[in-house]
């Protein structure tokens, strides 16, 4: 079952990753636009080896994963708001 929901969580953070690159689109100067497009692209990576660390670390895989597929999309989300 850990293994299944980390799975879960990896399909989340390609979509999320595939997402963001849909963000990068038209070249705009906005710094709240960049900073859109860098957490959008950039965030589901860096939340996911968080995740992890903090599995490895706490020992509780099924909970942490289950944020982290939150948190992946939390971040994907604020990166699509920036970066409309």
């Amino acid at each position: 079952m850990t293994l299944l929901s980390w799975c879960a969580v990896l399909a989340v953070v390609v979509g999320a990753f595939l997402f963001g690159q849909t963000a990068r689109g038209q070249l705009v100067r906005d710094p709240r636009h960049r900073l859109g497009v860098a957490l959008s692209i950039s965030g589901p990576l860096l939340v996911l080896v968080v995740g992890l660390t903090a599995a490895v670390a706490t020992g509780a895989w099924l909970p942490v994963a289950a944020g982290t597929a939150a948190a992946v999309m939390l971040a994907a989300g604020a990166g699509a708001v920036l970066a409309p």
